[in-house]
């Protein structure tokens, strides 16, 4: 008899990819990123090159509620980070 494919693959565990991790991030008056502190390392923001909010799942106990950055850091670093509008925590998505 064939074993089903599919039984093999849902016993197997599932890994998330691409989760965010916390990072420590110096903000403006305005809360815009000015420095990211990474590996115990402050790297200033040299730009802001693209800002989108997302609302998602609002009727949910814990809603998801996030303005994003995509930021170049000043040692030419692309990145994009994240504020969580619910806990006023900052993210690094996909970060290490």
């Amino acid at each position: 008899m064939v074993q089903n494919p599919r039984e093999a693959a849902s016993s197997s565990p599932i890994r998330s990819l691409n989760l965010p991790a916390p990072i420590q991030v110096e903000e403006d008056a305005h809360q815009r990123p000015l420095a990211i502190s990474l590996r115990r390392r402050r790297l200033g923001v040299a730009s802001v090159d693209d800002l989108w909010e997302i609302d998602e799942e609002w009727w949910r106990e814990n809603p998801v509620v996030r303005r994003y950055y995509q930021v170049t850091t000043e040692d030419g670093r692309p990145m994009t980070i994240f504020r969580d509008l619910v806990s006023g925590e900052w993210y690094r998505q996909g970060g290490k």
